[in-house]
């Protein structure tokens, strides 16, 4: 099909262009409008309408009633004999986590819980026999830290907070601690299996692995509890602090007779959930050495490329052990404290009581209120807080880190603009950088230390000391993390909850153990194909029946990978396209950058389907020099990419750049006044790839 073939002969031309947004610049509308005004600002010979076309589309077989999402439309003309229909898709409110703190607290556990999608991705057995049982290995941490250490963990931390913060007359000096602990747990269980329901009902099975051992777990404490069995079954693991040869022959267990029995209950069960960080930490070292075994192997043999994935992967689940401990601690860090300041004013207690008694310190005193406080001989918050702190101060440096990292890439952005190729192949990574996953596993070896053998190293004054001057860090850190929630830091979320979500297999999840098959989702990636159903339900409402001579897709960032897999998996004959061939362009896009270099899925080796390289006509990539996201991509074999470097602007606001409406008219218009000598070619397009796209659209 010639543009100017079918202007001059039966009519006008009709182009179709799909936009897809990707991180950022979400707004139902903007895309769209954005890129059509500076079309029509920056390039001659255009004109747009002044109105959208505002459409609401149901979204069918999801719920019932189905959600409906907007679809954005708008059209515009090139006085060549080009009509132009814009269409946008939309689908950020699949993955939006909504604003304020909250909100970004709730999606960074998400992230955590989900984590181990991105290693399932990027691990294949292609990678060879070390990556298999890395991936093994990775996958049981994963599960142990979001299924039983998640559930002992908020079981521990409840009923500890029911003992201290309770009122005076609901206290274990009237209510036994036993039975207090027992309707506790009761209580959790019912709640579990209560949010167990909503979530096979919504299909919603991020927190599957949490609700369902949080049913196992409560339920097994009751029973045990209920038996009598419960502290003996804690004292089958040795106590972490010896108490002393006398009273360990003595009683041969960590709960001593003259302990509360709400101490035994919350130091028994704070035993085994640092036997479990402890099995985590072995796993992970496991790992840690086989990666270590792989990069030996990469030197002497010269095969760097296997080390990426195999890297990243284990720092992604590192950065998952390091999240998880500071949010859970900087949530209950006022209760252990609380507990802290009680246990040690126990030692006053009888003082302070003769003193109420003699009317020198009055019944409201904050003294009296701690005093209420159970004796839980927490020895170990110190210790707690040790780890905490180390973990906390990891993410914080890594966070720091990051944030040189950026400034390191816009100073030599700056620096290399007369040069932008050579720039940009130069600049150091931000996401998966090669030093920050060093900086997790070695921040990991020195905490995971301190999980092992810190009970060992307290016999040593030193360490003491030294612990006394870090303990005050994480008060610190504990009032730091809440307040970095912040718009950056949810951008950050925002991103690796995108990323997840494309790779997210439900089948991943243990608990689909316990769940009927009925309830197991249709499709093998859910919220992958439900993004694909909305765009197919796009095109089909919009584009299919239109007639258009040719479709162009326009996306941006994560839009990028969608628009790419429908082309990938739906050639060669496109049906949502009512016959039209289609031309692709991208920007910011994080095929080349993070894709291709670390999901299998989309390594450059992998052969493609035939018919996408058959019927897309061309592929223009643009990425800016200071694009922590995008970058290049590497054409699959049976393609052609043409990848064009910008200049500075980081990772959104694309669609209002003139070069991204300039490329997108070389692709519509393709004018070329002599076949044999093009017109001068504007700083930001090279000879190659303007000839390529415009040879491509003038032969469709």
């Amino acid at each position: 099909m010639s543009v100017e073939g079918r202007v001059g002969g039966s009519g006008r031309t009709r182009l179709g262009l799909v936009v897809v947004h990707g991180v950022g610049d979400t707004e139902p509308g903007y895309c769209v409008n954005a890129l059509l005004d500076t079309l029509v600002a920056t390039r001659p010979g255009y004109s747009v309408f002044p109105a959208n076309e505002f459409n609401r589309v149901a979204e069918p077989g999801v719920e019932d009633p189905a959600p409906v999402f907007p679809v954005i439309r708008r059209a515009a003309r090139h006085k060549s004999g080009v009509d132009i229909e814009a269409v946008e898709v939309h689908w950020a409110d699949l993955t939006a986590m909504g604003p304020g703190r909250l909100n970004t607290l709730l999606g960074l556990f998400r992230v955590i819980f989900e984590s181990h999608h991105l290693v399932d991705a990027m691990l294949d057995r292609t990678l060879g026999l070390v990556a298999v049982i890395v991936r093994a290995i990775l996958w049981l941490a994963a599960w142990l830290l979001r299924g039983p250490i998640a559930a002992l963990t908020v079981a521990t931390s409840l009923i500890c907070a029911i003992y201290l913060y309770e009122p005076k007359w609901l206290g274990i000096d009237r209510i036994d601690a036993g039975a207090q602990f027992i309707i506790v747990q009761t209580l959790l269980c019912g709640v579990a299996i209560y949010l167990g329901y909503r979530i096979v009902k919504s299909q919603d099975f991020s927190w599957y692995d949490a609700a369902s051992w949080l049913v196992l777990t409560s339920a097994a404490l009751v029973v045990l509890a209920a038996n009598g069995a419960l502290i003996p079954a804690t004292d089958l693991l040795p106590p972490l602090q010896a108490r002393g040869p006398q009273i360990a022959a003595a009683h041969g267990s960590s709960c001593l007779s003259t302990d509360p029995l709400a101490a035994c209950y919350v130091n028994g069960l704070y035993r085994v959930i640092i036997y479990g960080w402890r099995l985590w930490g072995a796993l992970i070292l496991i790992a840690t050495c086989l990666l270590l075994t792989a990069v030996g192997r990469a030197r002497k043999f010269g095969d760097p490329s296997r080390l990426g994935a195999l890297s990243t992967s284990v720092g992604i689940l590192i950065m998952q052990f390091l999240l998880w401990t500071t949010l859970v601690v900087s949530i209950i860090y006022t209760m252990l404290t609380r507990a802290e300041t009680g246990s040690s004013l126990h030692v006053l207690k009888n003082s302070v009581l003769d003193a109420v008694h003699d009317k020198k310190i009055a019944l409201d005193n904050p003294i009296v209120q701690y005093l209420q406080v159970p004796d839980l001989k927490l020895e170990w918050i110190a210790r707690f807080k040790f780890i905490y702190a180390a973990a906390a101060l990891t993410v914080i440096a890594f966070l720091v880190g990051a944030w040189l990292l950026m400034r390191i890439r816009r100073y030599r952005a700056r620096k290399g603009l007369d040069n932008l190729e050579q720039t940009a192949r130069s600049l150091p990574r931000l996401l998966f950088n090669p030093w920050l996953v060093a900086l997790l596993i070695c921040a990991f070896v020195v905490v995971i230390t301190f999980v092992f053998f810190q009970p060992e190293m307290e016999s040593n004054p030193a360490f003491v000391t030294f612990r006394s001057f870090v303990l005050p860090l994480a008060a610190l850190a504990a009032l730091i993390v809440p307040l970095s929630f912040g718009k950056r830091v949810a951008n950050i979320i925002q991103i690796a909850r995108d990323l997840i979500d494309h790779n997210y297999r439900p089948s991943l999840e243990a608990a689909f153990l316990f769940v009927p098959t009925r309830f197991r989702p249709i499709a093998e990636r859910p919220r992958r194909a439900r993004i694909q159903e909305r765009l197919s339900l796009v095109l089909k409402t919009f584009i299919q029946h239109q007639g258009y001579d040719g479709v162009v897709f326009v996306a941006h960032s994560q839009g990028a990978v969608i628009a790419y897999d429908y082309l990938r998996d739906n050639g060669p004959d496109y049906a949502e396209l009512g016959g039209a061939s289609p031309a692709l362009l991208t920007f910011g896009s994080p095929l080349g950058t993070i894709y291709q270099r670390y999901f299998h899925e989309y390594a450059v080796s992998r052969a493609i389907p035939l018919g996408i390289a058959a019927r897309l006509k061309c592929w223009i990539n643009l990425y800016r020099v200071d694009d922590y996201i995008g970058g290049a991509i590497t054409a699959p074999p049976g393609l052609r990419i043409d990848n064009y470097v910008m200049g500075l602007g980081g990772h959104t606001k694309y669609w209002s750049e003139p070069d991204v409406a300039e490329a997108l008219d070389a692709i519509m218009t393709g004018k070329v006044a002599d076949a044999t000598r093009p017109p001068p070619l504007p700083p930001m397009l090279t000879p190659p790839s303007v000839s390529y796209a415009v040879h491509a659209m003038r032969n469709a």
